[in-house]
């Protein structure tokens, strides 16, 4: 099996997602070498596909915890309590989280010719609509007879929610940011996600939220990604022995912070974008393992000039919230001109965004 949260080198399940096939998924879709594609995606294809019958492997953390609900209605049900992991409930970011991953994986089996996988699991990537009610437009708990939860507050800590709110985990659908906009609707989606930043329920100290503030780029306000990481990266992390605004877990607060003052961030591992958001540097230089340079400049950077007026790529205009990791690769420079005072027109477009396939 595919470990989902190893801890000194033993299988447990002490988390709740199956990120190992993101990692190395994410790996394969960038062509990273050093591994063989067809056996990783073997173990990856068990932990997806497989409902681990033996008791005593299945204790000790081998394959997904609540799989066989999860096959069977399209999300994991409250009655479908996890008693062995660390987390016992938590179904409705247990839904989540595998949506995504079986996202990732489909990515995965399109690339290695794995067809009726791909369709099964680009399908499956879409049981997140399964725990967001419509109506709400919150993450919400489910009953196996398809009935939500009542009563329900959408800003309190509950156990179908793991270390969190269902506000928190309305927005884990970092593969489809489109679907989810037209699931609760657009505007609404605009609204909440301005909310969720001035009312301060964002939290940084809980990692599945680190792509949060990169969705107002994908929602065609840059600017704003823009305005909030920059609070963030002012307000979550100091030089003193506790400047951590949470566990490190794996390295994920240092890595958004190293991403994030580079000027771009992976919201979705499998992918191969990063989206834009506001440098805090004036130049970043990245040496690639294959001898070239991919230069970020932000001419004109100050603790004021934090918002991207203009850019080019190689010296030609760009207009796009995102960079693709090839075109990192290629080595070259990606300039901003910064300002204090936002361009909110900047990668405002709908071909500024990435494009997802979902279908």
């Amino acid at each position: 099996w595919l470990p989902i949260f190893p801890l000194w080198n033993n299988y447990t399940a002490a988390m709740i997602g199956d990120h190992g096939i993101a990692m190395m998924g994410d790996a394969i879709l960038k062509e990273v070498p050093g591994f063989d594609y067809e056996e990783a995606y073997r173990l990856m294809r068990k932990n997806a596909f497989e409902v681990n019958t033996d008791r005593k492997s299945y204790v000790e953390g081998k394959g997904r915890r609540g799989l066989e609900s999860y096959l069977q209605y399209h999300y994991i049900p409250l009655e479908d309590n996890v008693w062995d992991a660390f987390h016992k409930r938590e179904q409705v970011s247990r839904t989540l989280e595998y949506a995504y991953d079986d996202f990732v994986l489909a990515q995965v089996a399109r690339k290695l010719g794995k067809t009726d996988d791909y369709r099964t699991l680009v399908k499956r990537a879409m049981n997140y609509k399964n725990v967001i009610d419509p109506e709400t437009g919150y993450a919400r708990g489910r009953y196996a007879n398809g009935e939500w939860i009542e009563p329900f507050e959408f800003d309190k800590f509950v156990d179908y929610i793991c270390e969190g709110t269902p506000y928190h985990y309305t927005w884990y659908v970092p593969h489809d940011v489109n679907g989810l906009m037209k699931h609760i609707g657009k505007e609404r989606f605009r609204a909440r996600l301005d909310t969720f930043f001035e009312k301060d329920y964002y939290w940084h100290g809980n990692e599945p939220g680190h792509h949060i503030p990169y969705l107002f780029a994908l929602a065609g306000e840059a600017w704003k990604t823009q305005k909030w990481v920059h609070n963030i990266l002012n307000r979550e992390y100091y030089p003193t022995p506790d400047g951590l605004s949470g566990n490190d877990d794996a390295g994920q607060m240092s890595a958004w912070l190293v991403f994030s003052m580079v000027g771009f961030y992976p919201v979705c591992p499998g992918m191969p974008y990063y989206v834009i958001g506001s440098p805090g540097f004036e130049e970043s230089i990245i040496t690639l393992e294959n001898g070239k340079k991919f230069k970020v400049e932000a001419k004109g950077y100050t603790e004021e000039n934090i918002y991207i007026q203009s850019a080019t790529l190689n010296g030609q205009p760009y207009n796009k919230c995102y960079i693709l990791h090839e075109d990192i690769l290629k080595g070259g420079t990606l300039s901003f001109v910064m300002g204090n005072t936002p361009n909110k027109q900047w990668a405002s477009d709908a071909d500024a965004m990435p494009y997802v396939t979902t279908e």
